[in-house]
């Protein structure tokens, strides 16, 4: 008997220690507390994507939510064509940093899975991802994505890679993201 209240004691000891643990955890949001956590608040949001050209020609359409305490943002895209794509960007606040993991429908594609790494916040409030992929046969190029606010709750996506280390960069995708309007 001495036993089982001993484990009893034990257990409701533990069941305590954790409940204020998540109490305490619940308090404060840790993936808001740095301005690194809070990087990408712009990127959330109900978007119209176009081209940055004359043309402002469109593109699709991205649903960006915060999720999770701010800790992870999910990207929804389909395009014009009804193509979709997602995205988890997660925040690791041990490491203070982002991380952007993409996938399509098609991951045989170079452009259909892609883990890219925040590189750069700026002064202007944008951010970069990049990383490296891979392609068959061994061959390499430098992918990156900045995200940058702009005015009125309009934001530019520039997607671009390089095949000679970063020396220069070729656009694969310049838009602008417009608010949605209901």
């Amino acid at each position: 008997m001495k036993k089982i209240l001993l484990t009893l004691a034990l257990m409701a000891g533990a069941m305590t220690a954790n409940h204020a643990m998540a109490e305490e955890s619940a308090g404060a949001p840790v993936c808001r507390a740095t301005e690194t956590g809070r990087a990408l608040d712009f990127w959330a949001g109900d978007y119209q994507v176009i081209s940055n050209d004359d043309k402002r020609e469109i593109y699709g359409a991205n649903l960006i939510e915060r999720t999770l305490d701010g800790c992870a943002i999910i990207e929804n895209w389909t395009s014009k064509e009804g193509s979709e794509g997602k995205s988890l960007f997660y925040f690791d606040a041990r490491a203070d940093t982002w991380t952007q993991v993409w996938v399509t429908g098609d991951t045989s594609k170079p452009w259909g899975l892609k883990v890219k790494f925040l590189v750069g916040i700026y002064d202007n409030g944008a951010v970069r991802f990049q990383s490296r992929q891979i392609l068959e046969g061994g061959k390499s190029y430098l992918d990156r994505t900045t995200l940058t606010p702009m005015e009125n709750g309009v934001l530019r996506q520039l997607i671009e890679i390089s095949q000679n280390g970063g020396e220069t960069w070729e656009t694969t995708f310049d838009a602008l993201y417009i608010p949605a309007v209901d």
